[in-house]
């Protein structure tokens, strides 16, 4: 796809090789730089992103060549559309990450940027699924809805027979989730929800 030139600072693409992915590009140079003795050359990128800019939500990738030590990328030999997939970008913004072919080719260089700018973590992610407000029912997220749920299809009930009926967390048995008052045919006129941890 494409190789690591540490004398002359240039990542040269291979013949045919029209696009190529930021992400997968700096995580090859890693590979590359720990072979033989290639840690002696200017390291060719430096990358920002996964910081945590809330408890659920980090900073999404850029990656950054380091033209500014004079790394470039050259593409392959040729008249071709080159497409970088992903936020690369130069070191320095007033020097150049791409250097022209030796031979006298038309290349046409694309960069599809990625408007991630954040990721959310899983944690994150099931955290804003189980805790979206009015997520299930207003009033109710989706954690606190099948809080009730798993109690009434699996949690202990008493006060059968009379006019009161509980129902408990299952597993903990630590709480009454479901507290309903009932008329005498058992239909519930009035309920209270316990859905807190």
């Amino acid at each position: 796809m494409y190789t690591f030139d540490g004398d002359n600072l240039l990542i040269i693409m291979d013949n045919g090789t029209t696009e190529i992915d930021a992400q997968i590009l700096y995580s090859d140079w890693k590979e590359w730089q720990l072979l033989s003795d290639n840690s002696k050359y200017y390291e060719a990128f430096r990358t920002i992103g996964g910081d945590s800019l809330t408890p659920t939500v980090e900073a999404g990738d850029y990656y950054f060549l380091r033209n500014d030590y004079g790394w470039r990328i050259r593409p392959y030999e040729g008249d071709h559309e080159l497409t970088i997939n992903g936020n690369l970008y130069g070191n320095d913004t007033t020097l150049p990450i791409f250097t022209p072919t030796v031979g006298s080719y038309q290349v046409l260089i694309k960069q599809q940027l990625s408007s991630l700018t954040q990721t959310v973590t899983d944690a994150g992610m099931a955290a804003a699924i189980l805790d979206e407000a009015d997520g299930i029912e207003v009033g109710l997220t989706m954690r606190q809805a099948l809080r009730l749920i798993l109690a009434a299809t699996a949690g202990k009930v008493s006060g059968g027979g009379t006019s009161t009926i509980s129902i408990r967390n299952p597993v903990a048995d630590s709480k009454n989730r479901i507290v309903a008052t009932v008329d005498s045919n058992g239909n519930r006129t009035a309920i209270v929800y316990d859905v807190t941890d």
